[in-house]
């Protein structure tokens, strides 16, 4: 029994430290050793690299946007990297063949990770920025991400993730979210470096790129770090907007979220060098909000177990709390499949929804490493 005490008061600690003491105290510490990076008016030649896969409903529209950036004309080419699309994706990205833009069409589908590797090396870009075809980017975007390239130890940037919608899961309970990750990611930025960005819409020095595993997922976390590793820094503009118009499913939701744990788990492998002290606060940061958020569904089980076999009045309390906050999951999820949307109940859905998704990541990585290829939840 004491060890189960004991369990419960770590699993209760860690997951404390992970949703309200990390945050607190990361703020801290960029208010006492952070700086902003040095950011001004510049134009570098920039590629425009937008990964599609059978994206026929929406690639035309995601041109237009793109055409209609307020970005010198001969400082941008806009790149469509189709990996292995099956429909009229690349016909219609033809279309606009006069208009800067140009397509690199992969025969099979590879991968995403492939699919960069593949077209890096063809981008004229010193600056290569990265845009989901679902994204819509505000008219100035690019303008505003490409001025912290100005400071030299800059060597990636990371636009703001808005949600457009008001109808669906992600738009309730990743509304409330996103805002939480804004939060950190402005302190992470500020104190050295954010961990990932948005791949909605980011852009990196095109020199710095390493080439990723065929098989790596979120590529929108490994290569930015990767170039920390280098010795820069990864930043945050959240005056760089990029809108998300597309709708999801608690299905397609869980499927996503999934994908991205079991490359949480990959990132933490491949990057485990970046624990070392050595490299200082990228070290702090990785830890604090990579391993330990990865690892907190396994913290969030120990705490339901341990927590039955605390003393009472304080057993009560916890399993009471516990069970509170995982019904109100179970009947946001229930109200979904009925098709109503009750507002409060979103966020608790989405937390336990991440958290198992985590779980079911976490064991696939550890017992069936089959390949995942990119392909974006609908």
């Amino acid at each position: 029994m004491t060890t189960l005490i004991i369990l419960c008061g770590v699993s209760l600690s860690v997951l404390l430290y992970i949703y309200a003491g990390y945050p607190i105290v990361v703020w801290v510490l960029a208010r006492l050793f952070g700086r902003e990076p040095r950011r001004r008016g510049i134009l570098p030649m920039v590629s425009l690299l937008i990964p599609a896969y059978n994206e026929e409903a929406h690639i035309e529209a995601k041109l237009r946007n793109s055409l209609r950036l307020d970005y010198p004309r001969d400082r941008l080419e806009i790149v469509v990297a189709s990996d292995g699309s099956t429909d009229r994706t690349n016909d219609l990205v033809r279309r606009f063949r006069g208009q800067r833009v140009r397509l690199v069409a992969m025969r099979r589908h590879a991968g995403k990770s492939a699919l960069v590797n593949l077209t890096l090396p063809r981008l004229r870009g010193e600056v290569v920025a990265f845009s989901d075809v679902s994204s819509e980017l505000e008219r100035d975007a690019l303008r505003r991400l490409v001025r912290s390239f100005a400071d030299r130890r800059v060597g990636c940037v990371s636009g703001l993730y808005r949600l457009g919608h008001t109808g669906d899961l992600r738009s309730q309970g990743e509304g409330l979210y996103w805002r939480y990750e804004t939060f950190i990611k402005r302190q992470e930025s500020r104190l050295h470096s954010i961990l990932g960005a948005h791949g909605a819409f980011y852009a990196i020095r095109r020199p710095l790129f390493q080439p990723l595993d065929d098989a790596a997922i979120n590529d929108d976390y490994l290569i930015p770090m990767r170039i920390v590793a280098q010795g820069y820094r990864a930043v945050y503009e959240p005056r760089a907007v990029a809108w998300e118009r597309e709708q999801t499913s608690v299905r397609g939701e869980f499927a996503r979220r999934r994908r991205i744990a079991v490359g949480n788990c990959q990132q933490i492998v491949t990057l485990r060098h970046l624990l070392h002290p050595r490299h200082g606060w990228p070290a702090f940061l990785f830890f604090s909000h990579k391993v330990l958020r990865t690892a907190a569904p396994l913290f969030m089980l120990a705490l339901a177990v341990s927590s039955l076999q605390v003393p009472t009045p304080w057993a009560a309390v916890l399993v009471g709390l516990q069970a509170l906050f995982y019904g109100s999951a179970v009947v946001g999820y229930l109200c979904q499949r009925r098709g109503r949307m009750v507002k409060w109940l979103s966020p608790p859905l989405y937390f336990c929804l991440g958290n198992l998704a985590m779980l079911a990541g976490l064991l696939k990585y550890s017992f069936d490493r089959r390949r995942l290829v990119w392909e974006r939840a609908r």
